[in-house]
């Protein structure tokens, strides 16, 4: 995929994200933006609704049909946006984004509530618009933005600094009392969920705003060994036997993590092929 000229990230809270945004369009008045809370028409079709801002921004309604196949609406153009989907919804918003035209877009967590499979279509959604403006992408999912191949920057909300991350070092961003906090994979031991809190544990332990699932998803070198546990494959020194259909791991620092008995015969054969 090639390095996209126009743009930059920044990991952030979503609260400290909207206050950047408004600095910037109170500064500069040539932005179009996007939030996560963002209302659309839902009353009318997609391709009313984009053909509405295409006259309203002077872009020639000739081009409409070559902006919807671009962002790929072109098969939902007569639906009414209330009957759309998240991605559906993200790429419309896109597609009106591209129609105004704008030098600068800024663009506040678009790829929040929307599936693995309609990730894809959302991230290339991005890189077209910034092929055609500048971007500024906020989220506080460190790992999405590193997908759009641009520069992602860290925001700390007190010294309101930005400070550049390296791609080379992926680290797992999590929401901790307003902050974020960057840990990498092999700082964390396992991640447990106890009473509908998500703790994630290692040399310290973190309370998470992300579910098990969400958390497994963007660790590949985790194991959902039960419904309640999350382990680092690395840190699984044996596992162990109690009794009659009741297993278990033991990790490095000793600490005992209960094994699922329909999880067992997978946890074997995955233990096999990283020795």
């Amino acid at each position: 995929m090639a390095k996209l000229a126009n743009g930059l990230a920044i990991n952030t809270s979503m609260e400290d994200g909207k206050k950047i945004m408004d600095a910037v369009r109170e500064e500069m008045g040539a932005v179009t933006c996007f939030q996560i809370d963002d209302g659309l028409y839902e009353q009318l079709t997609v391709n009313t609704y984009l053909k509405m801002f295409a006259k309203l921004s002077t872009t020639s309604t000739e081009n409409l049909a070559e902006i919807e196949k671009k962002y790929g609406v072109s098969e939902i153009r007569k639906k009414k946006i209330k009957y759309l989907n998240n991605t559906q919804k993200r790429l419309v918003s896109l597609a009106r984004m591209d129609l105004q035209a704008k030098e600068i877009c800024l663009l506040s967590e678009p790829f929040q509530g929307i599936d693995k499979a309609g990730f894809q279509a959302c991230l290339t959604g991005v890189e077209n618009l910034a092929h055609k403006a500048r971007i500024i992408v906020f989220s506080a999912y460190l790992d999405e933005l590193h997908n759009l191949n641009i520069p992602v920057y860290s925001y700390d909300s007190e010294t309101q600094k930005l400070e550049l991350v390296t791609k080379d070092e992926p680290k797992l961003s999590i929401k901790i009392d307003g902050k974020i906090v960057w840990l990498a994979p092999d700082e964390i031991e396992y991640i447990e969920s106890i009473a509908g809190k998500v703790r994630i544990v290692g040399k310290e332990i973190y309370e998470s705003n992300l579910t098990l699932r969400e958390l497994e998803d963007k660790l590949p070198y985790f194991y959902r060994c039960h419904r309640s546990y999350l382990v680092n494959i690395a840190r699984i020194k044996e596992l162990v036997t109690y009794g009659k259909n009741s297993y278990g791991v033991v990790l490095e620092d000793r600490t005992e993590i209960p094994v699922s008995r329909t999880k067992v015969k997978e946890l074997k054969e995955l233990l096999k092929s990283t020795v």
